[in-house]
């Protein structure tokens, strides 16, 4: 579904949002992954498929009663074994950052996922987990970048 004429009908259906929210709240690593990345895409198509995206993660969080619209991203970050998961997570984070269009509001999400922990889990994955260092180098790029402003 990471054709057009698919994220356009994810971004008129706002209630296709809340089924791939949903779709998140299983132990299925692989249709995990595959949610994130269908997010992730929605991300940078337009505007309207970033904020279906944040809605995916705000209805996810509230229909879990999360702390955080992110918190569900840092503990898959945490306790997953996969490292394409990993991966795909850690690509949506930057495809949310990158997508976000004023520069104070990408600073405002980049301290939430900082106030989350992403970095220092960033740092454990590249010491931990040299091959996947490889894999997601340059997506961490604008995260990492972000962290020296502060």
């Amino acid at each position: 579904m990471n054709s057009q004429t698919g994220l356009d009908y994810i971004i008129e259906n706002k209630e296709f949002t809340q089924k791939l929210a949903t779709a998140l709240d299983t132990t299925n690593t692989v249709v995990k992954k595959q949610v994130i990345e269908l997010l992730s895409a929605l991300c940078v198509y337009s505007s309207e498929g970033y904020d279906r995206a944040l809605s995916a993660l705000q209805h996810f969080k509230e229909q879990k009663r999360l702390s955080n619209r992110f918190k569900f991203i840092i503990t898959e970050l945490e306790d997953s074994d996969d490292g394409a998961y990993k991966t795909a997570l850690l690509a949506f984070c930057n495809c949310i950052i990158i997508s976000t269009e004023k520069v104070e509001d990408r600073v405002r999400i980049r301290n939430e996922l900082v106030g989350q922990k992403l970095l220092d889990i960033i740092e454990e994955l590249r010491i931990h987990l040299p091959m996947l260092h490889i894999s997601f180098k340059g997506r961490l790029t604008f995260v990492h970048e972000m962290s020296c402003m502060t």
